[in-house]
């Protein structure tokens, strides 16, 4: 039934201490997917740890987190998560150029406006995508109304209980795989070596860093099959293919330039098949029991559009000043770049809302591949069409899924956007400091302690577009070669029949990036989440069985995304600890250089 017409406000209806809390955790998070998106190329917008850690800290303040609030927090939090995600690929610029120094405020202006321009594109499509079925945005609003439902005295909160838990857990298991009492000395703890005595494969090394297995439990054992396999390429088949009988070198080219492009080969024309094949094979989106999306009809107000104008021209103003200013790009490209980024962020959003993975990463790739010949042909300027082109996209499609989850709980979307704008304002300014921070201390790249394979991605096809990249007649046949054969394995993926037993393709691309030890953690992890299910529903048929399922697959996507987030936002504790301690010149322990 529906209810009578709900007249919106401009401002949503939160105190000082819930705003509070939601800033702090949109600066977490955003600090958190750097981390994360730098170590091993994903991150996590953290919708489901922000709702579970605003009950705890809100709890602390003793006020009682309604769904309403949970939604708002969780929306601004995760806007602060998907800026985190683009400054780690931004990262780019620094592989390029290892000197890059630009002025850290022209950088939050920049990413703070191009954030605000993704919000006004998710909103723009809002009625359409809540359509489809987005399932992190989906669990999101199951595990927001479990969490906010009323208790009997005494009840315990399930998934906040789990999320204390294991964030200690994560927490007291990460310590050892980051730290050091040797100063530049290697880890306590850092990987589990099993000789195997194989000619090309003599050591498996399986990676302890919780984050790891928290990830796992996130996506599931088949992203994790997919990086074993990316993962072992280089060792079975590169290697070997690129080496003579005696040991040295083909002239084929580095083997490094051959694992990279392999990998933009699995990621560029198979994935957009992947989303071609994705728009006949539609996942018919489903409401969950319980929900009535649409309830209310929100009367919205006439300052909002007001305001969504405004912020629509200080987005683009400032967008195309601060890329000026940061990377020299003239204003005809930045305006070209957010024109053909809208469009591109529908054709994510519409892939997201199907497989819950956002390809962003090939909105980098088309950008530098359309407008290469708008610029002087310098791969600073053209990772500068990257970030603003993908920082839209990423927002946008984040937005999607946000949205997603307030239209199952009858939100406010008007309320949404409004902290949608704040929490990437939040973001832009937590990321420039702490990603400084990350690429001062590690350095990032190949052969760096922060892989950043997303950044590796980009700075290579910048490379290659502005004419820094010679390509042997072998290699561009074997990236043929992996295209066309990508491509039909892009289509198991989708088609129904076969798709739940393929790897990931995504996997895969960033398998070979990311090495073996991250790829088997990630994997195992999967594997318990896949054990746990098991455990779950043993002995049980019919609708038992799916009630049991749907408990565990939500229990395991909040212990997942605990053990993810303190993983990651105890690594970025430590790091900011390091620094202090040795401005104070002492030394309890060091950070672990391997």
């Amino acid at each position: 039934m529906t209810s009578p017409p709900h007249t919106s406000s401009l401002i949503p209806r939160l105190g000082p201490t819930q705003w509070l809390v939601f800033a702090m955790l949109a600066a977490v998070i955003c600090a958190a997917n750097i981390y994360t998106t730098l170590l091993i190329g994903w991150g996590d917008t953290g919708s489901i740890v922000a709702v579970l850690a605003s009950v705890a800290f809100l709890g602390l303040a003793h006020k009682k987190a309604t769904i309403y609030e949970l939604n708002l927090g969780q929306t601004m939090v995760s806007a602060g998560g998907s800026i985190g995600f683009v400054v780690a690929c931004y990262a780019a610029v620094h592989i390029v150029k290892p000197d890059w120094r630009p002025n850290s405020w022209h950088l939050v202006l920049l990413f703070a406006s191009v954030g605000v321009l993704g919000t006004l594109v998710g909103n723009l499509v809002r009625r359409q995508m809540v359509q489809y079925f987005f399932p992190s945005g989906t669990a999101c609003a199951v595990i927001q109304r479990a969490v906010a439902a009323e208790r009997a005295p005494g009840e315990v909160n399930r998934p906040v209980r789990l999320l204390k838990i294991w964030s200690l857990i994560a927490a007291a298991l990460t310590f050892p795989t980051k730290a050091s009492f040797v100063a530049e000395g290697h880890a306590l703890w850092s990987t589990l070596k099993i000789k195997l005595g194989l000619p090309r494969l003599a050591e498996l090394q399986i990676g302890v860093d919780p984050l790891y297995y928290g990830i796992g439990m996130v996506v599931g054992p088949r992203i994790g099959v997919g990086m074993i396999l990316g993962a072992l390429l280089p060792s079975l088949w590169i290697v070997p293919m690129l080496t003579t009988a005696d040991g040295s070198p083909h002239p084929y080219g580095p083997i490094p330039d051959w694992v990279r492009w392999t990998a933009i080969a699995v990621l560029t024309l198979p994935t957009f098949a992947a989303i071609l094949f994705a728009y006949q094979y539609r996942v018919q989106a489903t409401v969950p029991p319980g929900f009535t999306p649409g309830r209310t009809p929100y009367l919205q107000p006439s300052s909002r559009r007001v305001l969504h104008t405004f912020a629509a021209l200080l987005g683009v103003t400032g967008a195309v000043f601060a890329g000026q200013l940061v990377f020299n790009l003239p204003w005809i490209a930045s305006v070209a770049t957010i024109a053909l980024a809208v469009p591109l962020s529908v054709v994510n959003g519409r892939v997201s809302g199907d497989t819950d993975i956002n390809p962003v990463r090939l909105v980098a790739i088309v950008l530098i591949s359309a407008f290469f010949w708008l610029v002087a042909k310098d791969a600073v300027v053209l990772l500068g069409m990257a970030v603003i082109g993908a920082t839209v996209a990423s927002v946008a499609v984040d937005m999607m899924q946000d949205m997603r989850t307030g239209h199952l709980l009858d939100q406010d979307p008007g309320h949404q956007v409004f902290v949608q704008f704040l929490g990437v304002i939040v973001g832009a300014f937590a990321a420039i400091p702490v990603l400084n921070l990350l690429v001062e201390r590690f350095g990032v790249g190949e052969g760096s302690a922060l892989r950043a394979p997303a950044a590796q991605l980009w700075a290579a096809m910048a490379n290659a577009m502005s004419g820094g990249t010679s390509f042997s007649n072998e290699l561009i046949g074997a990236i043929a070669v992996v295209s066309v054969i990508g491509i039909f394995y892009a289509w198991l993926t989708v088609y129904p029949k076969t798709a739940p037993w393929m790897p990931s393709l995504f996997g895969i691309g960033i398998g070979l990036l990311l090495g073996l030890d991250a790829a088997m953690a990630i994997f195992l992890g999967g594997m318990l989440k896949q054990l746990a299910l098991f455990f779950y529903t043993r002995g049980k048929s019919g609708a038992a069985r799916e009630d049991a399922a749907q408990r565990g697959g939500d229990d395991t996507m909040v212990v997942g995304a605990s053990v993810f987030a303190a993983g990651a936002v105890l690594s970025i504790l430590l790091v900011l600890l390091d620094f202090v301690f040795t401005k104070a010149g002492v030394s309890p322990w060091s950070l672990a250089t391997g």
